[in-house]
């Protein structure tokens, strides 16, 4: 069972970033800081969740189909949930410079420099 492995790690994932959160969330309570936070947060407690229904799919239903589409439904479900972070990082990000234009890289470089 690899889930249960996993749904360990992830309740101790969850437990520490819990405790550093609440220890330092008055000296640090700046908008990136309480971002992350709030999605690492709502990212372990999805995994956790999804862990522990993959773990009791072999154990309430035999079919193999059941246990086939919720590991398909968390591997699709992370990778959504990190996404949706990282676009909100950007959106904060492009607000905090006011420019909704790209940057390129050959924009940032100076023109002696290469790749």
């Amino acid at each position: 069972m690899p889930f249960l492995l996993l749904f360990l790690f992830e309740l101790g994932l969850v437990s520490l970033t819990l405790i550093r959160a609440i220890q330092s969330w008055r000296s640090d309570n700046g908008p990136l800081y309480s971002v992350l936070v709030k999605h690492n947060m709502f990212y372990y407690a999805c995994g956790l969740l999804l862990s522990a229904v993959n773990i009791l799919m072999p154990v309430l239903f035999s079919n193999y189909a059941y246990h086939s589409f919720f590991e398909d439904v968390q591997f699709f479900l992370l990778a959504i949930l990190a996404t949706r972070m990282h676009l909100h990082l950007w959106h904060i990000d492009r607000n905090v410079h006011g420019s909704d234009a790209l940057v390129y890289v050959s924009d940032i470089l100076s023109p002696d420099q290469t790749l």
